[in-house]
Order: C-alpha cells, then structure tokens, then sequence
C-alpha cells in the first residue's frame, strides 16, 4: 500500500505483519500439552459458567476489553444498535478506568434505552494471565475503529475469539492496526481470505450488519454443553486451530523479518539508494 503524502520516512513494508508477540512461549495455555479443540471447549464453558453464572446458555457475549477512552460516540451508538437487534446478547466492557462506566451507562439509557442499556456488563480488569485465559469467553470481540485492539488484539486472537474490525482511516496507523493483525492470524489460504472479507469491514453500516448477521446465525445446544453452531463458531475454530500455524504468532518469523529488513536498509544506505522497502 502506498502512503504517499502521509509518511515523511521510507517504509519498509514487512510480508505479514510488523506487530511482535510471544504467545506460543508466554501464554498461559501455550505452556504443556497442547490443548485439543474438545478440551479448549470445555474449558471455554466452564469458566463462562464461573465468570457468568446466572446468564442465559443462549446468551451471545459481545465484548471489547480495550481501555474506555477508545469508545466515542460513533462506535458506542453502532454498539447499542447492534445490541438492540439482538435480544439475547450483551456487551461485556472493562472498568477501565472504573470511573468511565457510569458516564457509558448514562449514554447508553439516553441513546438506547433502559433495556438495552441494561445489557451491558462491566467488569474489573484482570491480571495479564487471567486477561487472556478468560478472552475465549466472548463470542465476537467488537473492535474501535477510531483506536483499534492493538495488543488486545493478539490476546483475544490467540484465545480464538473473532473480532470484528473497522478500519476507518486508511492514513491512520492506530486505525488500521486490527486489521493487519486479524489478517496475520487467519489462515494464509482461501478460508482465511473469505474470513477476512467478513470481519475487516469497509463502513459503519457494514461493521454493524456483520455483527449482527455474525451474532444471530449463532446458535447455543440447549443441552448445556457449551456447543455451538453457526459461522462465529466456525471462524473461532478457524482461529484456534491455526494459532500455532499462523504468522502473527510466528516470533522467529518477525525475528527474520526485521533481521532481513535491517540489511536490506543497509544495502540501501550503502548505495545511496532512496525508496521504501518491501520485503
């Protein structure tokens, strides 16, 4: 992508994604026996069932766990329209700082009403490790699109979970950063390609229809198990089955990148030569 006019700098352009991670080492799943899908689900349940004991099972949790100042009106008011569509889903957000839930409550009532308002769920923010075990809880993470999930992005990426993304400003680094890193975590083939299409979205109205498409096509076993089905269970699949595959949480990947980029700028410098570099 040419960013002309909006870098003064030369580029260097990395073949996936320029953002690092250390998940397959530093998580707290990433450590022992790799946990097989089957397993992933139950533990996925059992700790909905302790953190949300007295929801539906039916219950659709969208979440977004990046700090309140990243919510403005634009985002919020596409939120509650998507929570007013569906009946059965809340909208789980941190106390972060805890000072920001009375303000988006009173937002929320004034643009939405008590009822939908009542659907949104704040919690404390959890220590890094509990942070990202607990990510899988939510069944599609609501990005910002004027501030996007950046490590929050890679957290809930790695526990599985879908997000959905808006990049709003192609001459904004901050609001294009999800996307970079979604596409990194998906599947290099035509299964990620189309669940790319679905989830980088190209405008507010796209962003909340996928939302809700997303978020009503999914339907709970009402057996209690945990099962689902729909096409968010399928990309959370996806996503989970391929984190130890994927080139966002490929660190010798990024490690050879930026090695190769460092000579390649080298090579540059030495020649005189100016341009942006592609890897």
């Amino acid at each position: 992508m040419r960013m002309n006019g909006v870098y003064g700098e030369r580029i260097v352009f990395t073949r996936h994604t320029f953002f690092c991670c250390d998940h397959r080492q530093s998580a707290p799943d990433a450590q022992g026996k790799r946990l097989t899908w089957e397993e992933e689900q139950r533990n996925r349940w059992e700790m909905r069932k302790e953190l949300f004991p007295n929801l539906p099972d039916d219950t659709i949790i969208f979440g977004n766990f990046n700090q309140l100042y990243k919510i403005e009106p634009t985002t919020f008011r596409s939120w509650l329209r998507i929570l007013a569509r569906i009946p059965n889903a809340i909208l789980w957000l941190l106390r972060f700082p805890d000072l920001g839930e009375q303000n988006l409550r009173q937002s929320a009532v004034a643009w939405a009403g008590e009822g939908t308002a009542s659907r949104i769920i704040f919690t404390d923010v959890a220590p890094k490790h509990a942070h990202i075990s607990r990510a899988r809880i939510c069944d599609l993470f609501l990005d910002t699109p004027e501030c996007n999930a950046h490590t929050t992005s890679a957290d809930i990426l790695w526990s599985g979970t879908p997000l959905i993304t808006l990049p709003r400003y192609k001459y904004k680094m901050c609001s294009r950063m999800a996307s970079s890193i979604l596409t990194s975590a998906l599947p290099q083939n035509a299964a990620g390609r189309e669940a790319a299409a679905e989830l980088i979205t190209s405008s507010e109205e796209e962003y909340e229809n996928n939302a809700i498409r997303l978020g009503l096509d999914m339907k709970y076993d009402p057996n209690g198990s945990g099962r689902a089905r729909g096409r968010l269970f399928e990309l959370r699949k996806m996503l989970f089955l391929n984190r130890w595959e994927s080139k966002l949480f490929d660190t010798r990947r990024w490690v050879n990148d930026v090695e190769t980029a460092y000579e390649a700028v080298w090579r540059k410098w030495v020649k005189g030569e100016e341009g942006d570099i592609w890897l």
